[in-house]
């Protein structure tokens, strides 16, 4: 984990000796994979030790298999996020069973049930999903920062918040089923600020990535849900949607992103909005 950059023959993107904590390491039924799930082999493979937490606990853990099938380190955990006590759980196990968070990629995002026909949801159901996708994201944050604070060295930690495009452009329409995600990725991003404000004298670092049109679980399921829309619809609305000749990303992208922002190569950066969407927000 040197840092210096220029010394030949230095590893890139060097994660050896970090723990890393993926909220969301699991993923939702269905083809394809995840952005958490990604994120977590990805930190793997270049030497972290990945902490899966989802509410899920076999999808966790069929995470931590590849990682481990693959001669990583990982361990998976059951949490809730929409409930703090469970957020508190992630990070007491982190502490109790690898000693340090080094890095925490909150990776999480639902859209609640609603009704089509009448545009409407529940209370609770709309509070479920600002809880998930916003509140869950500022306890996580906190807690992560509490367990970093505790890391010596001038850089002690990092925090990586994903977040959509969702929040600031509506790619392909609006409706009440959208609205706690929505809402709690805006959330998210100012939680992201709020935190790198606080804790940058402490040498933790927060950064959000905001992902746009990719290729995932829950991007292909949702979009189709939401919208009432076919596989083919789907994709033939992103195509718009997306300036670069390529396309929409896949979640080694995002992969790839998260793992940037995790290692020491971005000490240097802290409260960013970095946008992957492949040129969709270029024009509002």
């Amino acid at each position: 984990m040197t840092t210096d950059f220029g010394r030949r023959g230095r590893t890139a993107l060097d994660l050896s000796g970090k723990v890393v904590v993926v909220v969301g390491g699991g993923q939702q039924p269905g083809p394809g994979m995840g952005n958490g799930r990604a994120i977590c082999l990805l930190a793997a493979r270049h030497g972290a030790e990945v902490v899966v937490a989802d509410r899920n606990l076999v999808a966790a853990e069929e995470t931590v298999d590849q990682i481990t099938a693959e001669g990583g380190r990982a361990h998976a955990v059951a949490a809730d996020v929409s409930r703090k006590q469970d957020c508190e759980r992630i990070f007491d196990d982190a502490m109790s069973t690898s000693g340090r968070v080094d890095g925490m990629v909150y990776s999480v995002a639902v859209n609640p049930p609603f009704d089509r026909d009448t545009n409407s949801m529940t209370v609770e159901d709309f509070d479920y999903g600002v809880n998930v996708n916003m509140l869950g994201c500022f306890h996580c944050n906190l807690l992560a920062a509490q367990c970093m604070e505790a890391n010596d060295g001038d850089t002690t930690g990092s925090i990586v918040n994903i977040s959509s495009i969702a929040s600031m452009k509506n790619e392909l329409g609006l409706n009440i089923g959208i609205m706690p995600y929505a809402l709690g990725k805006c959330g998210l991003n100012q939680i992201t600020e709020l935190t790198a404000v606080q804790y940058a004298a402490s040498g933790i670092r927060a950064n959000t990535l905001m992902l746009g049109p990719i290729d995932s679980v829950i991007g292909n399921h949702d979009s189709q849900s939401l919208f009432d829309l076919d596989a083919d619809a789907v994709a033939a609305a992103y195509a718009k949607v997306v300036k670069l000749k390529m396309g929409r990303a896949t979640v080694w992208e995002s992969a790839y992103a998260a793992v940037y922002l995790l290692a020491d190569e971005s000490r240097f950066m802290t409260g960013q909005q970095i946008r992957l969407d492949g040129g969709a927000t270029l024009v509002r």
